[in-house]
C-alpha cells in the first residue's frame, strides 16, 4: 500500500474547518483541502509535489523540520510557524504534526494548521458578546437570575444581575455561589423549591406571581422559571426572570383606596354626583342619583341627552345653552345653574347644579365633575318666608290703614256723645233741649257700638290664618238657602236671584265662608240697585281641569267707576256710593273668605249698568 492511499479520505479534508495537508517522508505536499489552499493563496493540486518547507520563512525552517522529524518518529507536537503566501503576505499559523501509521511503519505526516489572527478575532468578538450580553443584563429592570441544579433538592445561584441587588438589597458577592434555600425566606422557601421541582420534572417554563420580603421590604413580583436541558436530556440549569410588580402594586393599591375614597363620598353626600367625559358624551352617575330622584338605570354610562330629558321644558334651553357655552369657553372653570328637574313619580325638584371642567393644556374641555343638589324644600321654605313677609308687610299697612279709620270713625260719635253729656250736665231735665240731647246722645252711642262690633269681625278675620273646616261644599245649595233669607228685601225691590249652578257642582272650603260670601254679595246688589228698573241676579258657576272653578255673580245695577275707585274696591271701609247705608265692609269681608279658601276675586262695573264678581278657586 502507497502512503498516497492511507491518507485520510476525501470527507475529512472538505468537511473539516481548518487546513489539513499531508507529507510523505520527504517533507513533500502529497495533499491538501482547500482551506490549506485559501491560507496559502494556492490551489490544491499546485502543491502536490513540493515542499512543505519551501512555503514557511527561513527562520521558521529549522524548527519546522525538527517537528517533522518528531512527528516520523510518533511524536505528536504543536507549534506556531509563520507562512508566506502566494501574494507574499506573511499569515500566523498554529500547526498540529502527527505521524501517518500504516500497519506497524510510519509512512508520513498529518498536519493540521489554524489561522491564529482568525482565532484571536473569534475571542475578541466572544469577549465583546460577553460583554455586550453583560452590560443587558445589568441595564435591565427586570431580575435575572441563574441556579445551577446540583440534585436532591440543592439550587446554587451562578449568575445574577444588578437588578438582582437593587429589588432585594442582597449584594451580589453575598449572593453568587450561595444555595437558594439560605437565601429566600420562608414560608416562601418551600413553594419556591416545589416550582424549581416542577420546572425539573415537566421540562416546561413555570410562571407565577409572589410577594417576598426581602432586606429592601416588601416586593411582589411576576416570576418566569425556565429549564436549561443537556443534551443528554439531564436540567441542569433553571433560568429565572422576575418582573418587578412593587410599583405597579403600590399604585393599584392607592388608585383602590381613592376609588373607594370616591365611593364613599358618592354614598356620604345627598347630592347627585355625576362624572361626565365630554369629548365622549359619556356621563357616570352617582349612587344618589337614583335615591334622589327615584330614575333606575340600566346602565350607569348614558350621555348629556338623558339628563336634558329631564329637564323642565321651561328650563330646558337656558340651562343646556349656558352648560354647552360654559364647556365650550376656554377660560371657564366653573358653571352653576338653577333648574327644575322631573323626578321618576312626575314631581318636579329644584335643583342647583354646579360643575368643575377639566380642560388639557390647549384649553380643551375633557371632563366635568358636578353634583346635583336638591334644594326642593329649601326652595319651599323661601317661598313660604317671601310669602310670610309679604303677608306681614301687607297686614302692617292693612292695620296703619285700620288703625287710622278706627280712630277717624271712632272720634265723630265719642266727641258727640261726650258733647251732649256735657250739655246733658247743664241742661234741666224737664226741657225740650234736654229729650233732645238725651236721644242724640243714645244715637252717639249706638253708633259707637256699632263701630265697636266692626272692629271685633274685623280682628277675629284676621286673626283666622287658615279655614277652620275643609269640606266639599255644595254652593247651589248655599246660593239658595242665602238667596230664600233675602225674599223680603228682594219682593219691596222686586228683585229677583237667579242660580245657574249645577246641582253637581262642589268645591273645597268652609260652608260659612260661602254663605258669608252671598250674603254680603247679594245685600250689596239690592243695596246698591238701579232705579227705573227691577234688579236682577245671575249666578253662574263651572268648573275645569285647566281653569279650576269659577263662580261669578252678575247684577244690573247702579254699578260704579272701577277706574276711579282703583285697587281700593275691596279695602275695609271703602264706599263708591253715596247713597244708601253702608260702612265699606262687606267686600273686605268677601275677599278675606275668599283667598282664606285659596280663591281669588276679582270685580268688573259699570256706571248704570251693573256689576259682575268673579271667584276663582284652583
Amino acid at each position: 500500500m502507497s502512503v498516497s492511499d492511507s491518507v485520510p479520505t476525501n470527507a475529512f479534508f472538505d468537511q473539516h474547518p481548518d487546513a489539513v495537508f499531508t507529507l510523505n517522508t520527504a517533507g513533500e505536499l502529497i495533499r491538501a483541502n482547500a482551506r490549506f489552499a485559501e491560507l496559502l493563496g494556492y490551489t490544491p493540486a499546485q502543491f502536490v509535489g513540493t515542499s512543505l518547507f519551501q512555503y514557511l520563512l527561513p527562520s521558521e525552517t529549522v524548527r519546522a523540520r525538527q517537528c517533522f522529524q518528531q512527528a516520523l518518529r510518533g511524536e505528536i507536537l504543536t507549534h506556531d510557524v509563520s507562512v508566506r503566501t502566494k501574494e507574499q503576505g506573511i499569515r500566523s499559523l498554529l500547526c498540529t504534526v502527527f505521524p501517518l501509521v500504516e500497519g506497524q511503519e510510519v509512512r508520513g505526516v498529518h498536519g493540521i494548521m489554524k489561522d491564529l489572527a482568525a482565532a484571536e478575532r473569534a475571542e475578541k468578538h466572544l469577549r465583546q458578546r460577553e460583554q455586550q450580553l453583560s452590560v443587558i443584563f445589568n441595564t435591565m429592570t427586570d431580575v435575572v437570575f441563574v441556579l445551577d441544579v446540583e440534585g436532591e433538592g440543592r439550587y446554587r445561584f451562578s449568575f445574577a444581575n444588578n437588578a438582582f441587588a437593587v429589588t432585594t438589597g442582597i449584594p451580589l458577592a453575598q449572593l453568587i455561589g450561595r444555595l437558594a434555600q439560605d437565601v429566600i425566606p420562608e414560608p416562601l422557601r418551600t413553594m419556591e423549591l416545589a416550582r424549581y421541582a416542577k420546572a425539573i420534572a415537566t421540562r416546561q417554563r413555570q410562571t407565577w406571581q409572589e410577594t417576598s420580603d426581602f432586606p429592601s421590604g416588601l416586593v411582589t413580583g411576576e416570576v418566569t422559571l425556565t429549564p436549561v436541558v443537556g443534551e443528554d436530556g439531564a436540567c441542569t440549569q433553571l433560568v429565572g426572570i422576575v418582573h418587578d410588580l412593587t410599583a405597579q402594586k403600590r399604585i393599584a393599591e392607592a388608585l383602590q383606596i381613592s376609588n373607594e375614597r370616591y365611593e364613599y363620598v358618592f354614598r356620604a353626600t345627598n347630592d347627585a354626583i355625576y362624572d361626565w367625559n365630554i369629548p365622549g358624551n359619556t356621563l357616570y352617575w352617582g349612587q344618589s342619583f337614583e335615591a334622589l330622584f327615584g330614575h333606575v338605570l340600566e346602565e350607569n354610562v348614558s350621555n348629556l341627552d338623558l339628563w336634558a330629558e329631564f329637564i323642565h321644558p321651561e328650563d330646558t334651553a337656558r340651562t343646556v345653552n349656558s352648560l354647552l357655552q360654559a364647556v365650550e369657553s376656554a377660560d371657564v372653570r366653573y358653571w352653576q345653574s338653577e333648574y327644575r328637574f322631573r323626578r321618576a313619580d312626575g314631581s318636579w325638584a329644584t335643583i342647583f347644579d354646579r360643575g368643575y371642567v377639566l380642560r388639557d393644556a390647549a384649553g380643551r374641555s375633557l371632563r366635568m365633575i358636578g353634583a346635583m343638589q336638591d334644594i326642593s324644600e329649601r326652595k319651599e321654605a323661601e317661598e313660604r318666608q317671601l310669602q310670610m313677609s309679604r303677608e306681614v308687610f301687607k297686614q302692617n299697612a292693612d292695620l296703619q290703614q285700620f288703625a287710622y279709620i278706627v280712630s277717624h270713625n271712632l272720634r265723630g260719635p265719642l266727641a258727640n256723645a261726650l258733647g251732649f253729656a256735657d250739655l246733658l250736665q247743664r241742661t234741666a231735665k224737664d226741657t225740650e233741649v234736654f229729650d233732645t240731647s238725651l236721644k242724640n246722645l243714645h244715637a252717639s252711642i249706638r253708633q259707637l257700638d256699632a263701630v265697636l262690633m266692626e272692629v271685633n269681625t274685623v280682628l277675629s278675620i284676621r286673626d283666622q290664618q287658615e279655614v277652620p273646616r275643609l269640606e266639599l261644599v255644595h254652593l247651589a245649595g248655599v246660593c239658595q238657602r242665602v238667596a230664600q233669607s233675602l225674599e223680603e228685601p228682594l219682593r219691596e225691590c222686586a228683585g229677583t236671584i237667579v242660580c245657574y249652578i249645577p246641582e253637581d257642582l262642589r268645591v273645597s272650603g268652609n260652608r260659612a265662608y260661602f254663605h258669608s260670601i252671598f250674603y254680603n254679595l247679594f245685600a250689596n246688589a239690592i243695596k246698591y240697585r238701579a232705579e227705573g228698573r227691577p234688579l236682577v241676579v245671575e249666578v253662574e258657576g263651572n268648573t275645569s281641569p285647566e281653569t279650576g272653578t269659577t263662580i261669578t255673580i252678575s247684577d244690573n245695577g247702579s254699578g260704579f267707576d272701577t277706574v276711579k275707585a282703583g285697587q281700593e274696591v275691596f279695602q275695609l271701609y271703602k264706599r263708591f256710593h253715596a247713597v244708601g247705608p253702608g260702612r265699606g265692609i262687606g267686600l273686605f269681608l268677601v275677599k278675606s273668605h275668599v283667598e282664606s279658601m285659596g280663591g281669588t276675586v276679582a270685580v268688573e262695573s259699570q256706571v248704570n249698568v251693573g256689576t259682575r264678581f268673579i271667584l276663582r278657586f284652583s
